[in-house]
């Protein structure tokens, strides 16, 4: 079985680790949308647009099932995905997101009382942290602190250097990049 990783960025990469370790059995495919990131910042449609292209690549590329590593995407529309798009569409494949999970681990220590939180400015007034964790823990005390997106420009091959080096020490291998054009 194949299956798909996504998120706005990079920082999946840390799920795809994750899942190599845990699951090693499976093949992978990773789509960073880099050339859009952040999504934080774009309303529900935008991110739902996004997040169904990406759906149809990894889905064109034979992958079973999708984890989508992206909080923003996760938070503004991934619920929409699964209830709309995916049983017209792809009725017998699965999109998860990472919420839900998160939320688990975080709470998964009896005596955690205070959460921090890091995330965009979508997916803190989301609010989606927030309902999933009181779902597992009624009135957890969750703090909410804003990262601050600092914009600089860099060049994409500076991008794709640093996440080779990466995918070598986590993976072993060198990731394969090639650009590809969501519609």
């Amino acid at each position: 079985m194949k299956i798909g990783i996504f998120d706005s960025g990079l920082g999946g990469l840390f799920v795809a680790r994750a899942l190599v370790k845990n699951l090693p059995q499976y093949d992978y495919v990773y789509l960073g949308d880099t050339q859009r990131v952040p999504y934080g910042n774009r309303s529900h449609e935008t991110v739902y647009q996004f997040l169904r292209e990406a759906v149809d690549y990894l889905f064109a590329h034979d992958c079973e099932l999708i984890i989508v590593a992206c909080n923003t995407a996760s938070a503004k529309a991934l619920r929409r995905i699964q209830q709309e798009y995916l049983p017209k569409h792809y009725p017998q494949r699965r999109v998860l997101g990472i919420i839900i999970p998160t939320a688990e681990a975080a709470l998964k220590n009896d005596t955690t009382r205070r959460i921090g939180l890091l995330a965009t400015q979508g997916t803190v007034d989301s609010n989606a942290y927030v309902k999933e964790l009181k779902k597992i823990r009624p009135n957890p005390e969750i703090e909410k602190r804003l990262g601050e997106h600092k914009r600089r420009e860099f060049l994409v091959t500076d991008l794709i250097d640093a996440t080779r080096a990466l995918s070598k020490k986590w993976f072993g291998q060198d990731i394969k990049f090639r650009t590809i054009q969501l519609k």
